[in-house]
């Protein structure tokens, strides 16, 4: 038996009029949204209104990126970096390189963590970047990301006030990042050094970061060495 159509429609609106209170009051307490006037800008017309597939693929790839933040490819990549530039010797004898680094760490803005100087162990924060540059890596990252996950870089951008922005999640990590330094004295005028970075998952990041800190201590231990 077929119902009322009147009585139909009406219910169907119910519907419609209750979803979208629901996505509403969603939204705005994400703070994704405006306090919304009432229910009839919302009803007004379907221009202003957010596309649903598009925030559901948003929010998938934003729970992803926060869940599991690595790429398989990058454990390799950031191998190679490591083997490649992360070991340096200097000709110095190593309480002059152990003085010479601590200082350029203040340079970096790498807030020292933790140091024991008879052994040779430095933890500190990462070093800061160039905003502009932390800025590119960023936007790099999160499309190469979507690229091996399947994902439309498209979906970076943010498209009217129900969208979120994913950009803000970027950097959201449940592992603390550090730059560790371990210096060996290899003879009494030679002393080597180790510099590793924990956490740090986006290869080009981490290459950026070794870019930074060496000749940070090259200078430092230029410097010195003119002093004495």
């Amino acid at each position: 038996m077929v119902g009322n159509p009147c009585h139909i429609h009406e219910n169907f609106m119910k519907r419609i009029t209750y979803s979208l209170a629901f996505l509403t009051l969603a939204l705005c307490a994400l703070g994704c949204a405006p306090q919304p006037a009432g229910m009839g800008g919302l009803m007004g017309g379907s221009s202003g209104m957010p596309d649903m597939n598009r925030m559901e693929k948003k929010q998938e790839l934003m729970q992803k990126l926060m869940a599991d933040p690595q790429v398989p490819a990058w454990y390799t990549q950031r191998e190679k970096i490591t083997l490649s530039v992360g070991d340096r010797v200097f000709d110095k004898e190593f309480d002059q390189v152990f003085h010479s680094i601590t200082v350029a760490l203040a340079s970096l803005e790498a807030n020292v963590n933790n140091m024991e100087r008879a052994s040779g162990y430095l933890t500190t924060g990462l070093p800061r970047l160039r905003p502009e540059r932390a800025e590119q890596l960023k936007k790099a990252m999160l499309i190469d990301y979507c690229k091996h996950n399947g994902y439309d870089p498209s979906l970076l951008e943010k498209k009217g006030p129900y969208e979120m922005d994913i950009d803000a999640f970027a950097g959201m990590s449940m592992k603390q990042q550090a730059m560790t330094i371990s210096l060996v004295k290899q003879t009494a005028t030679q002393t080597k050094v180790k510099i590793r970075f924990s956490n740090v998952n986006y290869p080009p990041e981490l290459q950026e970061y070794y870019k930074v800190v060496w000749p940070a201590i090259d200078k430092q231990i230029f410097v010195d060495r003119a002093v004495d």
